[in-house]
């Protein structure tokens, strides 16, 4: 099995990031290999098979200035409905108090594949994949 690039200590911490989608009915906190069914309800409601959550912010966790970030996420958020995606604002918060929440969209209808190309092409260490079940699972992209 060949070694991730990434340092186990920060996909622990993705492990233990709140995954937070902004839906109508309020925000909903998810976090990896925990199933939820408002997550899966979500896809149901969408007719799709599954989805990610991705941000374009802080390429290879490396803080950006804000103007940057917000135009990187701009730029997502457009491929994203390129793709017909259902994009749901929502952000990534770590237990590190440090480094503050990520900008991110929950995008329900693209397929695993579109997500990790996604992901690779805004410099992201991993996202998050979910399949209809509605568990989200930590994808390490290098």
């Amino acid at each position: 099995m060949p070694v991730s690039e990434v340092p186990a200590e920060l996909i622990e911490a993705y492990k233990r990031t709140h995954y937070l989608v902004h839906t109508k009915d309020g925000i909903l906190a998810l976090r990896v290999g925990q199933p939820s069914k408002e997550l899966a309800n979500l896809i149901h409601a969408a007719r799709a098979v599954g989805g990610a959550f991705i941000t374009a912010e802080n390429p290879f966790s490396e803080a950006l200035a804000a103007d940057e970030n917000k135009a990187r996420q701009a730029l997502l958020r457009e491929d994203l409905v390129g793709l017909g995606a259902v994009v749901i604002d929502g952000a990534g918060q770590g237990d590190d108090p440090s480094w503050p929440a990520e900008a991110s969209y929950a995008a329900i209808g693209i397929c695993r594949e579109q997500a990790c190309d996604l992901g690779r092409k805004y410099q992201q260490n991993a996202i998050i994949w979910f399949g209809a079940g509605g568990t989200p699972e930590l994808i390490v992209l290098r």
